[in-house]
């Protein structure tokens, strides 16, 4: 019975506080009204809501709004403090707008009392007040024992693993491992083959004839005028280097790592198409030589003949390569229908 008495009792004290506001006139003056409102009337225990302040005013008031800290009555704590925000009404009044984010963790009943403001409208102070508020808070764990203490949340259940669960799945495996031997054995093959497996994919482009590579470095060293700007040395230089590597492409003779002896005893067992040769390659690497180093100073008709005796050497002895049949034929259909086409046009 008494248990009874005391839950109409609670009921009855929400039904009070809920019905504050119907008697409240929300604002001792016309030029402040304030009024206060929650999310809900009801909240689980350690939930969250929003309590909202919305004050309007007349321009130019100063209205000293109250400063919470951590609560707003006992048992209900505040977890975050929104920033102010303040709007122009339609009839010149300011609608300043305050929130608070609240929490309690512990239920009951909780009665919020009215917030009173304090302004001044001229020389007069004047108050003015919100509403008041009920929030009801309750506890969904009604066989929590406080006693007990805290445990650890329980562990995540161990399953054992069963291999009955992978044989949805061996058909693709096996498809998987099959497809990586053939790749594999594709690979060793292409690779165990004549042709390397970089050839076959990447083509690569044919290297010039070495007396091409030659005269294309000649014409450098001829239209740089290295020894008429003074610089002899590097003249010389660039074109011993061209003949070695030219030398060395040609007849197969390791040139630059020899010494300019070494590399004319070689190439007098060489065949050379003019007996000229031999002794304008020498002469040339010979002078290269002194140059380079002994500091010495040729004359410009010297560095003349070293650098034709150089166009001498290459063209008398290169390699002309044989033509393809296939291009040979190729150009041969282009120009009888080149031909035709010019006959077409004079008729």
């Amino acid at each position: 019975m008494r248990l009874k008495v005391h839950k109409y009792f609670n009921i009855l004290r929400i039904y009070m506080v809920m019905m504050l506001p119907a008697f409240s006139t929300g604002s001792y003056a016309q030029s402040v009204a304030v009024t206060a409102s929650l999310d809900s009337t009801l909240m689980f225990i350690g939930g969250q809501m929003q309590l909202k302040f919305e004050i309007a005013q007349d321009e130019g008031l100063n209205v000293a709004f109250p400063l919470f800290t951590d609560t707003i009555v006992k048992g209900v704590e505040i977890v975050e403090s929104h920033p102010v925000d303040t709007s122009l009404l339609d009839n010149k009044r300011l609608l300043i707008q305050k929130s608070y984010t609240i929490t309690s963790f512990d239920s009951g009943l909780y009665y919020i009392p009215p917030v009173e403001l304090e302004f001044m409208e001229g020389e007069i102070l004047r108050k003015a007040q919100s509403q008041a508020l009920a929030l009801m808070v309750i506890n969904p764990f009604t066989e929590v024992n406080p006693e007990d203490g805290i445990f650890d949340l329980k562990q995540p259940y161990n399953l054992p693993f069963s291999i009955a669960e992978l044989k949805k799945y061996i058909n693709w495996l096996l498809l998987f491992f099959l497809l990586q031997a053939i790749i594999g054995l594709v690979i060793v093959y292409l690779n165990r083959r004549e042709k390397p497996l970089k050839e076959i994919f990447v083509r690569e482009k044919p290297k010039d004839p070495p007396h091409v590579i030659a005269l294309r470095e000649l014409d450098r060293i001829k239209n740089e005028k290295l020894w008429q700007s003074g610089r002899v040395k590097q003249f010389y230089s660039d074109l011993s280097d061209t003949l070695r590597r030219y030398i060395e492409d040609r007849y197969e003779v390791s040139t630059m790592e020899q010494t300019t002896g070494e590399i004319m005893r070689s190439m007098k067992r060489m065949e050379l198409p003019d007996g000229k040769l031999y002794d304008k390659l020498g002469k040339v690497l010979e002078t290269a030589d002194l140059a380079k180093f002994a500091k010495y100073e040729p004359l410009p008709d010297e560095n003349d003949f070293a650098l034709i005796s150089a166009y001498f050497f290459v063209n008398q002895t290169k390699i002309e390569p044989k033509p393809d049949l296939n291009e040979l034929e190729a150009k041969d259909g282009e120009q009888g229908e080149a031909v035709e086409q010019s006959g077409k046009t004079e008729k």
